[in-house]
């Protein structure tokens, strides 16, 4: 498993990641997500505005997949993610809602970008997959 701590820069909101979940039908959802959080060596998490069927999912399983690019490189990695809450206040929560915040001001989207939770998952594991025209990761 790569560190996260070498994946930082696919965490800083460059470029969008895209997250995998499934229902407990089987029908799987992919959610493209403008910034996902590093929290600490062990844990990601993703800011829950828009993210109902994907919040839906996860309640009925937790797993899932999150590909993010690094935007200096350009190589992609796979996560394999395993949520393991939501929180609705703390420090994390306000970190990220201070974020949402600013990037909203800056856009002129002041009052539609709510953050409803944050979303902590594990990350079970990490591993390069290619960049353009480059072969596999490194």
């Amino acid at each position: 498993m790569i560190p996260l701590a070498e994946l930082a820069r696919c965490f800083e909101g460059e470029i969008p990641c895209l997250m995998a979940t499934c229902s407990a039908q089987g029908e799987p959802n992919l959610a493209h997500l403008s910034r996902v959080y590093l929290v600490d060596d062990e844990h990601v998490a993703t800011s829950n505005q828009f993210l109902t069927k994907t919040a839906a999912n996860l309640v009925a399983n937790p797993m899932a997949s999150l590909l993010c690019v690094d935007p200096l490189t350009v190589y992609s990695y796979k996560l394999l993610l395993c949520h393991e809450r939501t929180e609705r206040e703390g420090a994390l929560f306000e970190d990220m809602r201070r974020s949402i915040e600013l990037i909203a001001s800056l856009t002129g989207m002041t009052g539609v970008f709510a953050l409803r939770a944050a979303e902590v998952f594990r990350v079970l594991d990490a591993e390069a997959v290619a960049a353009p025209d480059a072969g596999p990761g490194p």
